[in-house]
């Protein structure tokens, strides 16, 4: 980029039948303060008129690739990452929300930090009429670092503590890092969780900001897939990606004994959710089982000092109490109702 030239920010969008969303999507991408943008259009075959609304914006800044055939998710991620051009390149989600300023931000984050390879965001939790009902926000201790670049072993820490608080739409990257060190979402390895990988694979080469600031509304509804994978009763895909690092040298080399009983945590609350989705789904032998597969020793040891572990530890004993004949009827209703509530 020649000195003083604004920077080109590619903007991917890839879409499939997102036509209910995509415009309201577009507006905010088009109304970025930082307006040197390609933005690339990448349809997954579309059925409904997803390519029409795109079409409809007179803006000579958008161009529309269509797929001859419907290629999956991460084929489509990645014939982004292909299409890709310009200084930055963000893949955006067809469904959230960008604040005027979100693409400015990250410009400036990666122009004053030249060690880093990429930057993510806060976001703004919307649900499916737009209502905002919660927040994504950085872990406190990591507000200030987070801000000024992480590197992989702070950022595997913090991710084995609180599990994963990156938002892959919020993300803006080199475009010669994508190209030449990801160049493709390892989805077949880590499935619904294989942006968080490639921000692992990131913070490995250089550095990784994360803003504390909320610059988008992350949509998130019950049609979606966010949604379901928190009703999932496998475990969830974010274990296949950390048990993978902490294989690793680079992982191993990063972690205390402290770091892996957090990661228990998150295993043992992970467990304890999928109980509870099976016990809504009327499956409740293999609630049980899945309960039996908690030591009671390990869950009281660690709810005396943690709060979110003592309350894996009181829908635990929940579950245990609720799974009898008489009880289970009233027991998912309560349960259903405090989902409702907790916006589970």
């Amino acid at each position: 980029m020649p000195d003083g030239e604004t920077p080109l920010v590619c903007i991917c969008i890839p879409t499939y039948n997102a036509g209910a969303t995509l415009g309201e999507t577009l507006a905010s991408v088009v109304a970025q303060s930082h307006q040197r943008l390609d933005i690339l259009i990448v349809d997954n075959a579309s059925t409904d008129d997803t390519v029409a609304v795109a079409r409809n914006f007179d803006d000579p800044r958008i161009r529309i690739h269509e797929n001859a055939e419907n290629i999956g998710a991460e084929g489509n991620f990645n014939r982004c990452i292909a299409l890709a051009g310009g200084d930055y390149t963000a893949i955006f989600h067809a469904d959230d929300v960008y604040l005027p300023e979100m693409v400015a931000e990250q410009v400036a984050f990666l122009e004053r930090h030249p060690a880093a390879g990429g930057v993510l965001t806060e976001a703004v939790v919307i649900d499916e009429q737009g209502a905002e009902t919660g927040a994504i926000s950085l872990p406190v201790e990591l507000r200030t670092a987070g801000g000024a670049g992480l590197g992989f072993p702070d950022l595997f820490r913090a991710v084995l503590r609180h599990s994963n608080f990156l938002i892959c739409p919020s993300a803006m990257v080199r475009t010669a890092v994508y190209k030449n060190d990801i160049r493709r979402w390892r989805g077949e390895l880590f499935g619904s969780s294989a942006d968080l990988d490639i921000w692992f694979r990131i913070a490995l080469r250089s550095q990784i900001g994360v803003l504390p600031m909320k610059l988008m509304k992350y949509r998130v509804g019950d049609a979606q897939f966010s949604s379901s994978v928190r009703r999932q009763t496998a475990q969830a895909d974010f274990f296949r990606v950390m048990d993978y690092y902490l294989a690793r040298d680079e992982g191993r080399a990063a972690v205390t004994a402290a770091d892996l009983e957090n990661y228990r945590k998150l295993l043992r609350r992970d467990t304890a959710m999928r109980a509870a989705n099976l016990f809504l789904n009327g499956e409740f032998q293999q609630s049980a089982s899945l309960l039996n597969e908690l030591r009671s020793s390990a869950l009281i040891r660690s709810a005396v000092s943690d709060e979110r572990s003592f309350i894996v530890l009181l829908l635990v004993a929940y579950l245990k109490a609720a799974n009898r004949p008489a009880l289970r009827q009233p027991g998912q209703a309560f349960l259903r109702f405090l989902r409702r509530i907790l916006q589970k």
